[in-house]
């Protein structure tokens, strides 16, 4: 009964933390109207995973335990239904920067992958919501019976904390997306002499953050492994399939974690961001953790549209 109830309690509490995230309801109107029908994807799987992961940690205890990759698979559709819509965004963008005079193209760019920040914000903290709330389901179900046995005891002890070590990758990149979501919607909108202010600020924050993810991972990096070598010697006294599911789900986090970490660099590509003498913003340029922005104050940014026009 507590174990089922832990998902949807957790979530709850987590829930209510994104205004305050987002600093107020301003801050997640704009967020919101920002990402668009993306954010509606994003709501729509937290009500359809909510229910499942309900179900699936309550029959943890029942004898018919849900694999573990099922559910974080589960947990972690909002975070890729984000980072695709990013993409979408940036896809979106790009499209249409052709159109726009050169003189306002730094701006046009610099707005518009704020902007693309705000489904991967939103998917990511609901991740995170998702996978803590597991985590949390799984550490009560390891303590609240005594009945089960020791193996099942390790095996959801493990659980736990690579979900909630997930949970914490989850939400570096919503801080992450916020805080580019912030920094280039301010920068698209502030006075020529205070971006480079505003930029040294965003990279030392940056620079921050980067920090703290490559920490989460490597706490992430030991958890799975222990996790698969546990796995691997069960299926030597029992051969199962969850196995082969945990190196699935290893292989798909990976693959989701790069993407994250590369959310412009993998759309726009660097060669597609040139340098210009004429917007007077600070070029952005496709980074190694998160398309962070290179700080000059001669180097501005701006697309070259003869390049698009030329391809087109």
């Amino acid at each position: 009964m507590f174990v089922a109830l832990a998902v949807p309690a957790t979530v709850c509490v987590l829930g209510c933390t994104l205004p305050m995230f987002l600093g107020g309801p301003p801050g997640l109107v704009s967020v919101v109207a920002s990402a668009g029908p993306f954010a509606l994807l994003v709501g729509l799987a937290l009500v359809v995973e909510v229910p499942l992961l309900t179900w699936a940690a309550g029959s943890t205890l029942l004898g018919r335990a849900v694999p573990l990759a099922v559910m974080v698979g589960m947990a972690t559709v909002p975070w890729t239904l984000g980072l695709l819509g990013t993409e979408v965004l940036l896809e979106r963008m790009q499209a249409a920067l052709p159109l726009v005079g050169a003189e306002d193209a730094g701006v046009a760019l610099t707005a518009g992958m704020g902007k693309a920040m705000a489904p991967r914000l939103l998917g990511a903290w609901t991740s995170a919501v998702l996978l803590g709330s597991l985590s949390v389901a799984l550490g009560v179900a390891r303590f609240s019976h005594a009945s089960i046995s020791r193996g099942t005891r390790r095996g959801l002890l493990l659980g736990s904390l690579v979900s909630a070590a997930l949970a914490g990758m989850a939400l570096v990149g919503a801080l992450e997306a916020h805080h580019l979501f912030t920094l280039l919607s301010r920068l698209s909108r502030a006075p020529g002499a205070l971006r480079p202010d505003l930029m040294a600020e965003g990279m030392a924050q940056a620079a921050r953050l980067r920090t703290v993810r490559w920490s989460c991972l490597g706490c992430l990096t030991v958890l799975a492994f222990t996790w698969l070598t546990y796995r691997a010697r069960e299926a030597r006294r029992a051969p199962t399939l969850e196995w082969a599911g945990s190196l699935v789900l290893t292989i798909a986090v990976v693959g989701l974690l790069v993407l994250d970490a590369h959310p412009l660099h993998t759309t726009l590509g660097p060669e597609r961001v040139t340098a210009g003498d004429e917007s007077g913003l600070p070029a952005p340029v496709p980074g190694d953790a998160d398309a962070s922005l290179v700080l000059g104050r001669r180097s501005p940014a701006r697309v070259s549209c003869r390049a698009s026009a030329r391809r087109a």
